[in-house]
């Protein structure tokens, strides 16, 4: 029973991560084929694992925007900017090539320093791109636009509201009576929790005191 409230107060984190998000880089295979290229040129073939390794590496580089960057103001990007986050990293990946092998662990660091990196070159350039597409004196932006949560490409050249991280009212007011039913349920299974421990606790406390009169 104690378990329960840890649990209630996990889940909507769960829920949470559980929620739609793919990402710019997880929409073109094609791209994310021509990173295991890379990456396949790069491992030892007689390395232990690694099939495993590279199907990983793919993964943590393809999930790192629907990971990390969950924003709504962070879902659109415009697709000219998309073909050149991918082409630079591709050029990064040949670059890492290039470096002398010193083993696998030094390898995968390397490559975790390569998606902070990126992480934060994503961020910006999402970033710039809201910028651009939620000014007041939008009028275009350069080329089609990349729904990077759908993989969708979107014809609206200017945006506002979430899409600008200005957050509905309505979806506001919904968060705010979801929150209220939430911590309502929570205190009353906490509320039910002490009151089942009071009751056994003093069920228990008279059954000794009764052992103890005989």
């Amino acid at each position: 029973m104690a378990m329960m409230p840890q649990f209630l107060l996990v889940f909507p984190l769960l829920l949470w991560f559980l929620q739609g998000g793919s990402s710019c880089l997880d929409c073109d295979r094609r791209f994310l084929d021509s990173v295991a290229t890379v990456l396949k040129e790069r491992l030892p073939e007689d390395l232990s694992g690694r099939g495993t390794l590279i199907e990983r590496q793919i993964k943590a580089l393809a999930d790192l925007h629907g990971t990390f960057l969950r924003n709504d103001y962070e879902r659109v990007l415009d697709v000219r900017r998309v073909t050149s986050l991918k082409s630079d990293i591709i050029h990064q990946l040949r670059e890492i090539k290039k470096q002398p092998w010193k083993g696998v662990f030094l390898w995968q660091l390397s490559m975790y320093h390569f998606r902070v990196s990126l992480r934060e070159k994503m961020k910006q350039t999402l970033e710039q791109f809201a910028d651009l597409a939620c000014s007041e004196d939008c009028t275009v932006t350069e080329g089609p636009v990349l729904d990077c949560w759908t993989c969708l490409r979107i014809a609206t050249q200017c945006f506002d509201g979430e899409l600008c991280g200005v957050e509905d009212e309505r979806v506001a007011e919904h968060k705010e009576i979801n929150l209220y039913v939430f911590l309502v349920c929570e205190s009353v299974v906490l509320s039910s929790v002490l009151l089942v421990y009071l009751v056994c606790f003093k069920h228990k406390k008279k059954m000794l005191q009764k052992a103890l009169a005989r």
